[in-house]
């Protein structure tokens, strides 16, 4: 069973990331700026109010209606307002906007089934009588409409984020099921000519073990999905494991070097032993020497050297290829991730293996990391635990 790969969850997690900013933004402002708004708006809407109380009172505003006191309402459509201000109404009845204002200042407004009247009492020799409109000024409950511009924001956001990541998700499983059917398919063929090739065919047999590796790399790759393998660690040297993953490429590397091999330096006193599983190590060697024999060889020399630094073994691979720029590099190890150094030279691949690598490199206790080389081409860095760190500690973080 593919176990779960906690780098889908954090890819997902970044395709939320908008639509939690925006939820989160808009909370805030919805909290926060809204009522100010609307205490503004309120603030802004009885001033006109105000106003147009003031210009009727003033005789400056076209009224709807006059009243005037013990008779009721003496100008204007007495069917409609003379129901709702009677001749029998006291100045208190009125119910002013401002209680603590002067009598002869007073005003207001009323709902009534027609509308909202504002009105004002008369100024100037006309204190006994009250001028009446319907107010066109009008009144919005901000806090309601950003909440309904809000929420359908939000659900198209929702909406989208959901998509999108259904078809993140939709493409990665497409992916890893054309991965493991390619895997699965090579297998019974691969079989077939490790069976029918003999042992005297060299040549075809180390071809065909590349292809199995190949398939093998798939195939761990996609039992692991993100986790770590467990490592078996045994004692070993480091440069049989080089020499037995070169064996799959020396044909090839010395066909780009007129006969001659890949340099392969130690330096320090004593034998290389590691304290790793053989098998990883193996197939972690053999994605960096096909690595620089698919795009590296061609452009120059590639040397390994290994030696001892601390509690750990170090091997480096040094080409002089076209090299990556440095967000390349940060990007190396990320899955089916592929330079674009490395999609201009037409040649295939999943961008799979140096993730697989590096994940075997952790899983034992070491790394596996890329640098610059100068003048030209990469660096890759293969840190395992030495033999003199095999201590039950690293043993047991090399098992994890």
């Amino acid at each position: 069973m593919r176990t779960f790969d906690h780098r889908i969850l954090r890819s997902c997690i970044f395709l939320c990331l908008p639509t939690l900013a925006a939820l989160l933004f808009g909370l805030y402002f919805f909290l926060v700026d809204v009522p100010d708004i609307a205490r503004e708006s309120e603030r802004r809407y009885f001033s006109e109010l105000e106003d147009a109380a003031r210009l009727l009172s003033a005789g400056d505003g076209a009224s709807d209606f006059v009243w005037e006191r013990g008779k009721g309402v003496v100008a204007g459509d007495v069917a409609v307002f003379g129901r709702v201000f009677p001749h029998d109404m006291t100045w208190k009845d009125w119910d002013p906007v401002d209680k603590a204002s002067r009598k002869k200042e007073m005003w207001g407004f009323k709902d009534i089934p027609e509308g909202r009247v504002v009105w004002g009492r008369g100024t100037e020799g006309r204190e006994m009588f009250v001028y009446g409109a319907l107010s066109d000024v009008s009144r919005r409950n901000w806090a309601v409409a950003f909440a309904i511009f809000g929420g359908f924001v939000f659900a198209v956001l929702f909406f989208t984020t959901f998509v999108g990541v259904k078809f993140f998700l939709d493409y990665i499983k497409s992916r890893d099921d054309f991965l493991a059917a390619t895997a699965h398919d090579l297998t019974t063929p691969l079989v077939a000519m490790q069976y029918f090739i003999g042992r005297d065919d060299k040549e075809a047999a180390l071809l065909c073990e590349r292809l199995s590796r190949l398939v093998s790399n798939i195939k761990d790759f996609m039992r692991l999905g993100g986790k770590r393998p467990r490592a078996q660690c045994e004692v070993f040297n480091i440069a049989d494991a080089c020499n037995e993953a070169y064996g799959l490429f020396k044909e090839d590397f010395r066909d780009f070097y007129d006969g001659d091999d890949v340099d392969f330096t130690y330096e320090g006193e004593g034998p290389a032993d590691v304290f790793a599983d053989r098998t990883l190590t193996v197939q972690i060697l053999w994605n960096l020497f096909g690595n620089d024999l698919k795009y590296a060889a061609a452009y120059g020399r590639v040397s390994v050297r290994s030696f001892v630094s601390g509690d750990f073994v170090v091997t480096e691979f040094a080409d002089e290829g076209p090299g990556m720029t440095p967000a390349e590099m940060r990007q190396a190890f990320d899955r089916y991730y592929r330079a674009k150094s490395v999609l201009k030279t037409g040649k295939g691949g999943f961008g799979i293996g140096l993730t697989a690598a590096r994940d075997f490199a952790r899983a034992m206790g070491g790394d596996l990391t890329i640098k610059a080389n100068a003048p030209n081409g990469c660096v890759f860095t293969l840190t395992l635990p030495a033999v003199s760190n095999s201590t039950p500690a690293a043993r047991s973080a090399a098992n994890l």
